[in-house]
């Protein structure tokens, strides 16, 4: 199902099974969203909190050798968040496959300044979570993020890897 359908299907009420990202189909969880991409980097956007909190997600596709290496991006998100105490956040990082691809699980916790570049970018915002799969496709890595109130994150945390973890190839 193309994006425009699935936004079509949301503002009638109804929400998508499942989304189009480049030639794959990804399962929408359920009780997400569907956004419109606020940006061309986005190919699909939902928001995903609860009554635990706020929480988004993303998935980023760059093109094919864009976006950096996996390395590069962990070490940007985590200059992005502080742990407890004020000091400097470690990252959770582990490799699986996913739908026959290699995919690296990344998970930060702290006070977070989410943006696009290496830092903190504004005012970092307590008791936050960020959780990405980046999974390496024939066409560029898929950038797959979850982020928000640490909560509504860990209440989501199971469905987003789901999502990742049931990608299939498109008809």
């Amino acid at each position: 199902m193309t994006l425009l359908a699935c936004l079509a299907l949301a503002a009638h009420g109804q929400a998508p099974k499942s989304v189009r990202v480049l030639d794959w189909m990804l399962a929408v969880p359920a009780g997400w969203t569907m956004q419109v991409p606020s940006s061309p980097m986005r190919v699909a956007q939902f928001t995903a909190g609860s009554r635990e909190g706020n929480a988004d997600a993303a998935v980023f596709h760059f093109g094919l050798a864009g976006g950096g290496t996996v390395q590069e991006n962990i070490d940007r998100w985590a200059s992005q968040f502080v742990a407890e105490g004020g000091k400097p956040a470690i990252p959770l990082v582990s490799q699986a496959t996913a739908s026959g691809m290699p995919v690296t699980w990344v998970a930060l916790d702290g006070r977070y300044a989410r943006g696009a570049g290496t830092g903190p970018q504004g005012q970092a915002t307590p008791s936050q979570s960020l959780r990405v799969a980046v999974l390496e496709t024939p066409a560029g890595n898929l950038f797959f993020q979850l982020w928000g109130d640490r909560a509504a994150v860990a209440g989501q945390e199971s469905a987003f890897r789901r999502m990742v973890q049931t990608l299939k190839r498109a008809p």
